[in-house]
């Protein structure tokens, strides 16, 4: 029995179970078997997949988020849906052959696109567009990619071997180019702007946190030992795509008032800072660099978006002057954005600080000392705009109340994502025991 096999039994039957209580009660028991088969390290009994100690730790803190998303979420379809990806985000964590990963990533893409299909808006209609448009695109390079490797010589029932010609290269490139479009790297992220700032928070919370941090640690995961052998210029490659996307990111977030819009880039920068975990693949700390900064991701940003969702009648038309003086209403809920926006500042004693520091050591290991540098700018560039919405919250009047729509679940489910950004933060050799 592995968690793949629970999480898709599980959300088949959620379909027979129509009250909302008794449906987020269903899907947390099925979270925590999962993440107890996690714990135990079992694999999915298919041939091509395997989980190793940190494909197992890092399940473990997805299906933790997954339940924080089941207690704050209202909507029972959302809850079936996230089962399903669950249940997707394991069997790309744990793919060991090429053929494996794009099936499971491939699953994954379909799932998410089906996740947004319940559209109430135009600015929805909008954002699900541009996501499905990216994922056709993805799905195309995807499938060439695998052709033109297949085409070289080699088998897609195995790991990536060093190709035979450039034949073989470009396809490995053009599969990594469709990994891209879900990461939202420069110059495949323009979707993703208008996607995360006009989806639900919550399906944004899912899309830009979970299953982008699980398809980062699954590229890692299959492609390390090529970049390793496949040279310099692929690297210079990577380091071109990661500091533009990182730039451009936090550099863009200086100039927006809508806060969906704000997180947005930030999602966008932070995934430049995922990225330097390939560009240091030849150092013995890139894979803790890139565990530690994915569970750090992962908890503020889920964190994060699902707060945003309980702002108002309309969260994701809020701009900064919406949430002056919020601290004065609700000083909880002020406190938790708070936390989670330092850590994604990289404030000290907080799980986002650890996350970019080790990957910035595995970069500097790596020998590419300018390319530490200019990513460390980046994050202190980035506090400017955290620090802008801090400053709303906290020293601006508040012209109007807010209607908060806060549930005691939701509050739980904030409290969660916030322990897990603490206690990263501090116990940092829960981490690299398993990296």
């Amino acid at each position: 029995m592995s968690a793949f096999v629970i999480l898709s039994l599980f959300a088949l039957l959620s379909f027979a179970i129509e009250p909302l209580n008794r449906l987020k009660l269903f899907a947390v028991i099925g979270l925590m078997v999962a993440l107890f088969l996690s714990y135990q390290g079992c694999a999915v009994i298919l041939s091509g997949f395997d989980a190793t100690p940190q494909v197992s730790f890092f399940e473990m803190i997805v299906f933790i988020v997954m339940i924080a998303v089941v207690l704050h979420e209202q909507e029972g379809i959302n809850i079936t849906q996230l089962l399903f990806i669950g249940a997707a985000s394991t069997l790309l964590l744990q793919s060991q052959t090429l053929l494996s990963f794009i099936l499971s990533f491939e699953a994954l893409s379909i799932l998410s696109m089906i996740l947004v299909a319940f559209i109430q808006t135009k600015e929805e209609a909008d954002g699900a567009i541009k996501l499905f448009i990216a994922g056709a695109i993805a799905t195309a390079l995807i499938f060439m990619g695998a052709g033109l490797y297949a085409l070289d010589g080699h088998s897609l029932l195995q790991g990536i071997e060093m190709p035979h010609t450039p034949l073989g290269h470009i396809g490995l490139w053009l599969i990594v180019l469709a990994l891209f479009y879900k990461l939202t790297i420069v110059p495949m992220h323009s979707w993703a702007i208008d996607s995360y700032a006009n989806l639900s928070p919550t399906h944004t919370a899912i899309l830009s946190a979970i299953t982008k941090s699980v398809a980062a640690i699954a590229l890692f995961g299959i492609y390390q030992d090529y970049l390793v052998e496949a040279g310099i210029i692929n690297l210079y490659a990577l380091i071109v795509f990661a500091l533009i996307t990182m730039t451009l990111g936090n550099f863009l977030a200086l100039f927006t008032q809508r806060l969906t819009q704000i997180l947005a880039y930030s999602s966008i920068a932070q995934a430049g800072y995922l990225l330097l975990a390939l560009v240091a693949a030849q150092s013995q700390h890139a894979s803790s660099g890139i565990l530690y900064m994915a569970v750090a991701y992962i908890f503020m940003q889920s964190s994060l978006f699902l707060m945003v969702g309980v702002l108002g009648k309309k969260p994701t038309h809020l701009t900064l002057k919406d949430i002056q003086g919020l601290h004065h209403q609700d000083k909880l809920t002020a406190l938790l954005m708070t936390l989670q926006l330092f850590s994604l500042a990289g404030i000290p004693l907080l799980a986002g600080f650890l996350g970019k520091a080790v990957l910035f050591y595995a970069v500097v290991d790596a020998g590419f000392y300018i390319v530490a540098f200019i990513a460390l700018l980046n994050s202190a560039l980035s506090v400017g705009y955290y620090a802008w919405i801090i400053k709303e919250i906290y020293f601006e009047k508040q012209t109007h109340p807010m209607e908060l729509s806060i549930t005691q679940t939701s509050r739980v489910a904030q409290l969660i994502l916030l322990l897990g950004t603490l206690y990263f933060g501090i116990f940092a050799y829960t981490v690299f025991a398993y990296a």
